[in-house]
């Protein structure tokens, strides 16, 4: 039996190997290498899942519990709605403008830039009423999640639970909210925490606390948010501010915000005063860590606010639905010198720092442009993005250019939903297309060079990436494919720094069993080469997943994943369902199996249940269990 599984898995190796090398010489001959240096983005951290933005899945809780009625809906609501650009929302604006109103959501096929994929894509989060105004309900939303994830650990205090609560009033006009977080093993149940309030009246609005920016190209101030490298090209949301209701305080600004609509035309001024974590020597700040520990050992304890930041920043932005204009400017200042050691990396020196920017964003008809240029004034630095978007009937093609200067600062930037600026300069294309007889063609190739080193890798670094996927439905089904080939030089094997390559293939199949339930497989396959040194590594990964309504008030999923990799350069990331305003991205290696199942329960009218038990089973077998509580 042994020797029969063995052949059979020499024999699948074999025919994915050469799937997969036969469809690299194709995509190498789709997608030429482009004769300069490229570069790829920085590795995913090894020891840790990657965590998607919560605020990212509240947002989209959220919109599916109360979808957006595109008749009545401001621009600002528009925006909301996941993969609907200022473009797009300026459009359905028009649209009603000149008298018309939507009887259904296939009439927004009607405006320029929508296609099926897009409308199915975004269908979750909107609705047609008739009535030009919605009621809303003014009411108090509470949730709590309390999860155990790690196994027990004594080298730490605190208890193993993760614990995060949120509170929020909404009546409209009217907002106020807390959030508070609670890592593994921290003995502060309150070690994370952010409040914020917000009032609007007519032209005014007013927000204090814990808030974000948004603007322009995210390349001054941003916000994470639909905008991923390597994911598809999505012009920023440029919401200017807007309240900070995750528990992480990464990246937020702690202060206030003084907005004030003209017509055509916004401004907004705001100020922030907040602790930064920082990495200190001696009684010396080395370097300044926006994106927050979690502050379990005694390293990550001594790095807490340990600099104090102060903010003060206006901005400007105007125009109509063909031509829009902005400025913003800001000042920034510690309490604190900061002094990197000398290194081969460009690493923010000094005390104070300054950022300006100007942005543009062209509509017309099919064709849309957007740019923004940025300087730091205190480090000289510069950072530009230039992008555009055609859409002929039936396909969207986006195309992007960004070049940032080493000394460029701007610790807040989101120009790609990363979580600092990388100070690189790339090309990054993006096409989605209705083809015949109901397939749906998606693809994207981004090719960019960091000469400079950084903090997390000395050595300069090239490379691309590239992706391809077709989707059919036929029926209650729907057949996916998608190929990805990735390769940079950033492998280190002894003193060098090496090439690699990786390809990656992936099927599924999604079908509707009923009204109410769906059944989907998955197979996904890598293989990551380093061809100088000759070494070849395999992995692969097969889900199940079933779901269900269970009556009126019930839902239930369970998953089941098999999975086999030579080793973690063999790793294949899978995103995993997770209780509701939370979702991750897990890298799976070794060889092992991982069960989980969710439930989802309305207890009584306004009281939500859920819960997540997973468990791994590997070379040692962990459980974890997450369970939330929610009031609507």
């Amino acid at each position: 039996m042994k020797s029969l599984k063995t052949r059979l898995s020499i024999i699948a190796f074999i025919s994915l190997k050469g799937i997969l090398l036969f469809l690299s010489v194709v995509f190498c001959v789709i997608f030429p290498t482009i004769a300069v240096p490229i570069v790829a983005d920085e590795e995913f951290n090894l020891e840790k899942e990657i965590a998607i933005s919560s605020d990212l899945f509240e947002t989209l809780n959220r919109l599916k519990s109360n979808p957006v009625n595109i008749n009545s809906a401001t621009y600002e609501e528009l925006l909301e709605i996941p993969y609907i650009t200022p473009t797009l929302a300026l459009r359905i604006e028009n649209f009603r403008g000149a008298g018309n109103s939507f009887t259904n959501k296939r009439d927004l096929l009607k405006i320029a830039g929508f296609n099926k994929l897009l409308l199915e894509k975004i269908s979750p989060f909107i609705v047609v009423r008739m009535e030009k105004k919605m009621t809303r309900k003014t009411g108090v939303r509470w949730k709590t999640v309390i999860e155990e994830k790690y196994p027990v650990n004594n080298d730490y205090n605190g208890s193993p639970l993760k614990i995060r609560s949120k509170i929020k009033y909404d009546n409209g006009w009217l907002k106020f909210g807390a959030n508070t977080y609670k890592d593994a093993y921290e003995s502060n149940y309150a070690d994370f925490y952010t409040l914020y309030g917000y009032m609007k009246k007519g032209t005014y609005s007013m927000l204090a606390g814990d808030y974000a920016m948004d603007l322009g190209e995210r390349l001054v101030l941003g916000y994470p948010g639909f905008v991923f490298k390597s994911s598809g090209l999505i012009k920023g949301k440029d919401n200017i501010e807007r309240v900070y209701s995750s528990g992480f305080e990464d990246f937020s600004l702690r202060g206030g915000v003084l907005r004030k609509d003209w017509g055509k035309t916004t401004s907004a001024v705001f100020f922030s005063y907040k602790k930064i974590d920082a990495t200190v020597e001696d009684g010396i700040v080395k370097r300044l860590r926006y994106q927050t520990a979690y502050h379990r050992n005694e390293t990550e304890m001594a790095a807490k606010d340990r600099v104090r930041e102060k903010v003060f920043g206006a901005t400007l932005k105007g125009g109509n639905s063909t031509l829009i204009m902005g400025a913003t400017s800001l000042y920034g200042v510690y309490d604190r010198t900061i002094e990197p050691d000398t290194e081969t990396y460009y690493c923010f020196s000094g005390k104070k720092y300054g950022l300006s920017g100007l942005h543009f964003l062209y509509n017309k008809d099919r064709y849309s442009f957007w740019s923004e240029f940025a300087y730091s004034l205190y480090t000289k630095g510069t950072g530009f993005i230039a992008g555009g978007s055609f859409k002929p009937q039936k396909t969207t093609i986006l195309l992007l250019f960004r070049d940032y200067s080493k000394s460029y600062y701007s610790p807040r930037a989101f120009a790609f939903c990363e979580s600092e600026v990388r100070n690189e300069r790339g090309f990054y294309t993006y096409v989605n297309s209705e083809l015949r007889y109901g397939f749906y063609l998606s693809g994207y190739l981004d090719v960019y060079t960091r000469q400079s080193p950084t903090f997390f890798n000395l050595l300069p670094t090239n490379g691309y990436s590239g992706f391809l996927s077709l989707e059919k439905k036929i029926k209650k089904s729907s057949f996916y494919v998608r190929y990805r080939r990735r390769e940079k030089n950033t492998f280190q094997w002894e003193d060098k720094s090496l090439r690699y390559k990786k390809d990656n293939l992936r099927f599924s199949l999604k079908t509707a069993l009923n009204k109410k339930a769906y059944f989907k497989v998955l197979w996904e396959g890598d293989i990551f080469a380093v061809p100088e040194i000759s070494l070849g590594e395999f992995g692969n990964l097969y889900s199940i997943n079933f779901g269900s309504d269970v009556g009126n008030n019930t839902k239930v999923e369970i998953g089941l994943i098999f999975y086999e990799t030579a080793s973690y350069n063999s790793r294949i990331y899978f995103f995993l369902n997770d209780i509701p305003g939370s979702m991750y991205t897990k890298p799976f290696y070794g060889e092992g199996r991982n069960i989980y199942l969710l439930l989802r329960n309305r207890f009584i009218s306004h009281l939500l249940l859920y819960g997540r038990l997973e468990m791994e089973i590997s070379e040692q077998t962990e459980n974890s269990f997450k369970i939330g509580m929610e009031w609507r």
